[in-house]
């Protein structure tokens, strides 16, 4: 599992770990399959072991509203967390690559959570992660259009694979998906591209000349101490 998260491989793979040892469901998905829809019953907690999902809301001009890229690492479903239990599901996912997720039921999680005390320093971390994203989300909506690419792209990085000369992103994130993250038009966003000399396009692939990545790796979230 390569994390497109905030930790480290290791950490990942301890997390992994975890799930695998309360015997998950293996569920895959194609790019654009749905994995969960808004108003659905949330039976459990996936974790994503491989691929890319994209989160979205629909508005109240019915309009659909993406908020977030989920990638090796995140965990969908927080609405088990909630007081009430979280019956329903707040958001949609859907894959933008194929997807591979490891699925626990309610009571495996809950088991997971008590057993592992380390499990839910993990899950807040997560939850802090995630709302620092929304919150970054939002301020890179009142940017302007340029500066609004450039930012996105940055976070993008997170999915992308180290290169000679910097980070290629998977060809999945193209300018049509970061038109739909921006509200921009594809026109706005290749101009923005075209305009800064740290991106290229290689083939199919948006490659980062100069690695923007500058968030801390949460170590040690699930050592049992």
């Amino acid at each position: 599992m390569k994390p497109t998260t905030t930790w480290s491989v290791d950490t990942a793979v301890r997390l992994e770990a975890i799930f695998a040892s309360y015997r998950p469901f293996d569920i895959r998905y194609a790019a654009d399959e749905l994995i969960c829809q808004s108003g659905s019953y949330a039976a459990g907690i996936y974790l994503v072991t491989d691929g890319i999902a994209i989160e979205s809301y629909v508005d109240r001009e019915a309009e659909v509203v993406p908020t977030d890229l989920l990638g090796a690492g995140d965990l969908i479903g927080f609405e088990l967390l909630a007081p009430d239990g979280g019956p329903l599901h707040c958001t949609s996912c859907r894959a933008v690559s194929g997807v591979r997720l490891a699925f626990l039921e309610r009571s495996a999680f809950d088991a997971a959570m008590d057993d592992h005390p380390a499990l839910s320093a993990f899950v807040t971390a997560h939850l802090a992660g995630r709302a620092l994203r929304g919150i970054r989300a939002l301020w890179r909506a009142r940017l302007a259009p340029s500066t609004r690419v450039q930012d996105l792209i940055a976070d993008l990085s997170r999915f992308g694979v180290p290169t000679e000369d910097g980070v290629a992103l998977p060809p999945e994130l193209d300018i049509r998906l970061i038109a739909d993250l921006t509200a921009l038009s594809k026109r706005r966003v290749k101009d923005a591209i075209e305009s800064m000399p740290e991106i290229a396009s290689r083939g199919d692939r948006l490659v980062i000349r100069q690695d923007p990545r500058r968030s801390c790796e949460l170590e040690g979230l699930l050592d049992d101490r």
